[in-house]
């Protein structure tokens, strides 16, 4: 199985984060295709642990930091987070493609 989500953020940038569980069953395999510059420089591809699941300020966005920041308002984080989650039944793929999109909008 694999999980693609989509984020197109206020930023103008687009990213497409992917999912997989890898072989072992301990860790998922993340790819990020982006328009993103500092996405790219903060890392596109990169292995998940279990372990990190739980925690938001995990060991492996730690990691990701030594490469480069993204702001504090970046959602990528979180899609991965998400896409994570759903990739490893935490969280109902089924519920995710029916409700579709989750925005955030402006309202003045």
């Amino acid at each position: 199985m694999v999980t693609k989500l989509c984020l197109t953020n206020i930023c103008g940038h687009v990213s497409t984060v992917t999912a997989e569980v890898g072989d072992d069953g301990m860790t998922t395999i993340v790819n990020i295709d982006t328009t993103c510059e500092k996405i790219k420089k903060w890392g596109t591809t990169f292995t998940f642990p279990m372990e990190n699941m739980m925690t938001p300020c995990n060991t492996t966005f730690q990691e990701n930091e030594k490469n480069g920041k993204l702001t504090p308002t970046c959602f990528i984080p979180t899609v991965i987070l998400n896409a994570v989650w759903i990739e490893n039944g935490m969280m109902s793929k089924n519920l995710a493609q029916k409700e579709g999109v989750a925005n955030i909008e402006c309202l003045e």
